[in-house]
């Protein structure tokens, strides 16, 4: 049987954080990390709330979340036993705040009715939409997958990206692009995940850019938020590939931001996912570029103009620690949940000549 799931009601928009006003009651537990509460935007949220809501902050939320963050997170929720949980910020506090509503489930805490919303404050993860939630353990990423764990409301609200960094923009937007293109090319893709995956890409093509150089730009700011949004129900329905699964261990093991991992992997991803040269045609004229080869070149390109690198060696990673980790790479790449998807089934030796080529920067 196959299923395209929709579960979140997604606000938007200037004005989408009024639906706080009305709709939250209670207590509210808020997930989010020490630089939301520094940045004062916690306070956007708090002071919608109702005059008697009775909240707690839980700001320990780390970039690449650690399982030791999610069992402390899990505590201190059990024991304030909200009505309400609120996740605030990119990726990591809402993949944070996931696996706590996962475990506790997992370990039969009672966390059910509990209306949990998401609040995304970077445009690249589409977290806010999607099943799946990726917790780092050691220097290994796991990534967890459960229809339990999408939330109930999303709140897409523009001004939080207004002052985000150039470098944030870009890896947070390269990973959209990567989440919108492995739907596209995934074994499972359908007509639905095809239309928002495609939409994505469109408008990632006209507004990333013009974000990038702007953040103050309201338009492109949106579009790229709804690129992001429609790129994560997209991926959530079809899955992803191996551009995810590598960039899940080599980020985890060299502590590289997930996004630029994404993005330095992509053309070589592209090459190799030979099974998938008919959709990759598909999009190149869907970008008025012209097939599979100015496709390759028009991502090389754009990570050029986003200060991108691109290959492992131009990151200073020591290549003798990144040989010795290829054996542990390899298995971790095979295990993880977003290669079974992938158009093209990679053999030991194809993988290994695949990192090397990656690590030296041989298209």
């Amino acid at each position: 049987m196959k299923n395209f799931y929709i579960k979140p009601k997604i606000e938007f928009g200037e004005n989408s954080l009024n639906f706080l006003k009305n709709n939250v009651n209670g207590k509210v537990f808020i997930v989010t990390d020490k630089s939301m509460v520094t940045l004062k935007l916690v306070d956007k949220i708090t002071e919608l709330l109702p005059k008697n809501s009775l909240v707690k902050i839980f700001d320990e939320v780390t970039p690449n979340p650690t399982t030791d963050v999610v069992e402390k997170g899990l505590k201190e929720l059990v024991l304030f036993n909200p009505d309400v949980v609120i996740a605030l910020g990119g990726g990591s506090p809402i993949d944070a705040c996931k696996g706590m509503l996962y475990f506790g489930r997992k370990l039969k805490i009672t966390l059910n009715n509990k209306l949990f919303i998401a609040i995304p404050t970077t445009s690249g993860t589409g977290s806010e939409v999607t099943s799946y939630s990726v917790i780092t353990e050691g220097n290994k990423k796991i990534a967890l997958a459960n229809e339990e764990m999408l939330p109930d409301i999303a709140i897409l609200n523009p001004e939080f990206m207004k002052t985000l960094p150039k470098k944030i923009i870009a890896d947070t937007g390269m990973d959209v692009f990567t989440h919108a293109l492995e739907a596209y090319v995934s074994k499972v893709a359908n007509p639905f995940t095809d239309a928002m995956a495609l939409e994505s890409l469109k408008l990632l093509n006209k507004n990333l850019v013009k974000h990038y150089n702007n953040a103050q730009d309201l338009e492109p700011r949106k579009n790229v938020q709804f690129a992001s949004c429609l790129a994560g129900v997209a991926f959530n329905n079809s899955s992803l590939g191996i551009n995810h699964s590598i960039a899940h261990t080599i980020g985890a093991k060299f502590h590289l931001s997930h996004g630029r991992a994404n993005a330095i992997l992509l053309p070589y991803i592209i090459k190799i996912n030979e099974n998938a040269n008919e959709r990759y045609e598909v999009l190149a004229k869907e970008l008025n570029l012209e097939g599979k080869k100015s496709f390759v070149k028009y991502i090389e390109n754009l990570k050029v103009t986003l200060g991108i690198e691109k290959s492992l060696s131009e990151l200073n990673i020591d290549f003798q620690e990144f040989q010795n980790l290829i054996p542990e790479m390899l298995s971790e790449i095979k295990a993880d949940i977003c290669t079974e998807f992938n158009p093209n089934i990679l053999t030991d030796e194809e993988y290994i000549k695949l990192l090397l080529k990656i690590y030296f920067g041989n298209l």
